[in-house]
């Protein structure tokens, strides 16, 4: 194992044994929207998560959206919250219950203090910043797609709990990465993450088919059968935008014990993602410590 990985590594352990944060930031670089000359109908969001776009309904896999610097050299992650109490997008049920919101918030906090402690930037924006409506969608979505828009070395990974019911628009429930099916696709990024996650599945005995375009048999924004308007809004601009379905929900009760425990249970592969994440920030040039084997943890 060389030097970096070993650093890597002793970074992961150290935030694992760290309490959970609760979104805080312990680090904000100047944040602006640049004046780009355009004109934006719409303003969402409060402070660093401001957004300026426009939407018609029309073409809208593409963010209008006015580009958001954030003036660092960390390497940036987005880690979004998308899933609403109001049962707007509840997410996958077990037992009568949705859990989407909770695993959705257990998996940004497990990624978000890896990711902190590796020397990234990281954003978490939620749809509660925005609203549980529709128009709140559309803010959450192009905030997304304008960080991206507006810099180079940025990293969006929603880890989520898939449903159990085959159907058109998710033949295969499971272990799974979406990604974009409209714009030129990143293999190598898809390629660090799935290589990191191999060993978690086969010990488990779990089927993971991997990167997976979701999308393309409907026209109609929201709908299952159509593109995802997070990915493809943010995948114009900087393809590495993805939707980890860890595992199915019920598969998560079945080997952690609960949705809760499956914070302990999925950990190696928080630890993998992270990892995955670090590798390709360092390969990118970030400015991260691990990158040139010195940490301080």
């Amino acid at each position: 194992m060389n030097k970096t990985v070993k650093v890597v590594l002793s970074a992961l352990a150290s935030a694992s044994l760290a309490a959970s944060p609760v979104f805080a930031q312990s680090y904000t670089p100047q944040i602006s929207i640049l004046n780009d000359g355009r004109t934006y109908q719409f303003t969402a969001g409060q402070g660093i998560y401001r957004v300026y776009y426009n939407y018609t309904g029309n073409n809208w896999t593409h963010a209008d959206v006015a580009p958001i610097r954030i003036n660092t050299d960390k390497a940036i992650a987005i880690l979004p919250m998308q899933y609403t109490s109001n049962g707007l997008q509840a997410g996958a049920s077990v037992n009568g219950r949705s859990i989407g919101r909770l695993w959705n918030l257990i998996t940004v906090q497990e990624m978000q203090q890896r990711l902190e402690a590796m020397g990234f930037f990281v954003l978490t924006p939620s749809i509660e910043m925005y609203g549980e409506t529709l128009q709140g969608f559309q803010g959450l979505e192009h905030f997304i797609a304008g960080v991206h828009k507006g810099n180079a070395n940025v990293q969006t990974l929603v880890l989520t709990a898939d449903a159990h019911i085959a159907n058109a628009a998710n033949p295969f429930p499971g272990a799974q990465m979406l990604v974009t099916g409209l714009h030129p696709r990143d293999f190598v990024w898809e390629n660090r993450i799935q290589s990191r996650l191999i060993s978690f599945y086969q010990h488990y005995g779990l089927r993971n088919i991997g990167p997976r375009v979701r999308g393309g048999q409907s026209n109609k924004e929201g709908s299952s059968l159509a593109w995802h308007p997070l990915i493809e809004r943010a995948a114009e601009y900087n393809p590495r935008v993805a939707i980890l379905e860890v595992a199915q929900a019920r598969e998560i009760v079945q080997f952690a014990g609960s949705i809760q425990a499956g914070r302990q249970w999925a950990s190696p592969l928080f630890d993998a993602v992270a990892l995955a994440m670090a590798e390709q920030a360092c390969a990118d040039g970030a400015s991260l410590a691990i990158c040139q084997g010195e940490s301080q943890y």
